[in-house]
């Protein structure tokens, strides 16, 4: 019966991608509009329940946060870099050197509007669905709301990768092409890119139509709660609920420099949330473990989730980067600048993170998630901790004057880490300096620089070591490859997609 169960199961969702959550190869390619609200009509809310975890899956591939954004995040910073010089893709990423040419590593504008697509086929067709008691128009106005943050997730990549920072020029370098509907071929001919400002707007309108909608969990329990196939209850953990849709708010405040609505989103989140922030002695622990009471946003990888259509999806790709059972399998390892930093309080719990020096090579390396009963490949992505919401609370506590505030939050984080650590006068470089020892590997360190226009500097001799042709020293968000280029294959198929400046094709 499982198995009848599961064939069935995979073969709606099957059709539903088939009729008209098609891939975008062409990057915008995808099935005629009228298509869609006529073959969704005729699903039922337990139907498009499923199609809504097909719109998770692609979250995770290996162009997404199976890989790519970390990598964004963390290997472009100055907290890692390749172990030598034979790593391929990550050395290309370190050094800088992708091109609007180079399409094997950094396919995720593709992957982007793919998920968007598939956001905006639900919509497009969420009106036809048929509810009529309370429960199943709960389950309706949370399908709604799954699409819309889904696509306002996939935007917000997409402007910090592929548009300058929002406190550069105020947002009005080019963002991404805002596309709120399924279009036929023809009509992406037609599309040019929008600002970084306009996307922003954009997404938070996303955000704050979903709001309402959406499933707001009271408790952990609630947050984390599984499928159930005998009352057709969808899984809860792995989704967007309202609290990490509010940290998503929070975040995109965060970046446009708009402090006193991060701080208001951030707050809620720390009072009003069922989530906590682990303590010392849990730290560890808490991350290698699914559903723990700080990840308030994580993408689930393997296992038994045949209903969720969960798997492996080239996870191993990336935690084979950071991270592996064996250390001599990672690829990327942490800067001295970085191990220099942690070395200054042996008692901070996150010195856990490093395992120190291996072999021959003479190298640490990062151990920071076990993976789930041991497997590295079952490491969920953390997408959003209660303790982001702890830094964006004292950074934009910090610039709107509430120095009290500020210290509150960041106090907080640090005697979490020791509890001797003396309470500090929080500044800008303070929180920084706490906040690359919490998130590495989380793919949040370029991003912070680059969003305040910081200059990242790269020192210690391991940084150059190994490498045969330039590698840049420092970096701030003048330089033209803080953003991403379009593909130059995008670009021919849709010429009215604009290249970033500096790129050629």
């Amino acid at each position: 019966m499982k198995n009848m169960n599961y064939m069935k199961n995979s073969l709606i969702v099957l059709l539903f991608l088939l009729l008209f959550l098609q891939s975008c190869d062409g990057f915008l390619d995808t099935a005629p509009s009228n298509s869609v609200t006529t073959d969704l009509a005729l699903l039922t809310i337990r139907d498009a329940n499923f199609a809504v975890n097909g719109l998770y899956r692609p979250l995770k591939a290996a162009s997404f946060y199976g890989g790519t954004m970390t990598l964004m995040g963390d290997n472009r910073g100055d907290d890692f870099l390749p172990r030598n010089s034979n790593v391929g893709g990550w050395n290309e990423l370190y050094a800088f050197r992708y091109t609007s040419e180079n399409l094997n590593q950094w396919g995720i504008w593709g992957s982007c509007y793919n998920t968007i697509m598939k956001a905006n086929a639900i919509l497009e067709g969420w009106e036809s669905l048929q509810a009529q008691t309370a429960d199943q128009i709960a389950q309706k106005n949370d399908i709604k709301a799954h699409a819309l943050a889904v696509r306002a997730f996939t935007y917000f990549d997409l402007v910090r990768l592929y548009g300058y920072p929002y406190l550069k020029d105020n947002g009005q370098s080019m963002g991404a092409i805002i596309v709120d509907k399924t279009i036929t071929p023809k009509e992406a001919l037609e599309m040019e890119r929008s600002t970084v400002a306009d996307t922003y707007s954009f997404l938070l309108k996303d955000i704050q139509e979903a709001l309402p909608l959406i499933f707001k969990p009271s408790t952990l329990s609630e947050a984390n709660a599984q499928p159930n196939p005998a009352s057709e209850r969808p899984g809860r953990i792995g989704k967007f609920n309202y609290w990490s849709l509010k940290m998503l708010q929070a975040r995109a405040y965060l970046y446009m420099g708009q402090w006193d609505n991060a701080y208001s989103a951030a707050i809620e989140v720390i009072r009003d949330s069922p989530y906590r922030l682990v303590s010392h002695s849990e730290y560890i622990n808490d991350l290698g473990t699914e559903g723990g009471v700080e990840t308030i946003f994580e993408l689930l990888v393997g296992g038994d989730r045949e209903t969720d259509m969960d798997a492996n999806n080239n996870f191993d790709g990336m935690y084979n980067s950071f991270w592996h059972i064996s250390p001599g399998m990672a690829r990327l390892v942490p800067s001295i600048a970085w191990v220099e930093l942690m070395e200054e309080d042996p008692d901070d719990v996150r010195c856990n993170y490093i395992s120190w020096y291996n072999g021959s090579e003479d190298l640490t390396w990062i151990k920071k998630f076990p993976g789930i009963g041991g497997d590295f490949k079952r490491n969920n992505p953390r997408i959003f901790r209660l303790s982001e919401a702890y830094f964006i609370a004292a950074e934009t506590a910090l610039a709107t004057g509430k120095q009290s505030e500020a210290n509150q939050y960041l106090d907080a984080i640090r005697k979490r880490a020791n509890p001797a650590n003396p309470t500090i006068t929080c500044t800008l470089d303070e929180l920084l300096k706490e906040k690359r020892k919490e998130f590495i590997g989380e793919g949040h360190r370029f991003y912070d620089l680059m969003r305040l226009g910081k200059t990242m500097v790269r020192s210690g001799g391991i940084h150059f070591a190994h490498y045969v042709y330039e590698c840049p020293e420092t970096i701030d968000w003048n330089y033209f490859k803080v953003v991403l280029p379009v593909s130059r294959s995008a670009r021919l198929l849709h010429p009215l997609c604009k290249q970033n400046p500096g790129y050629t094709d």
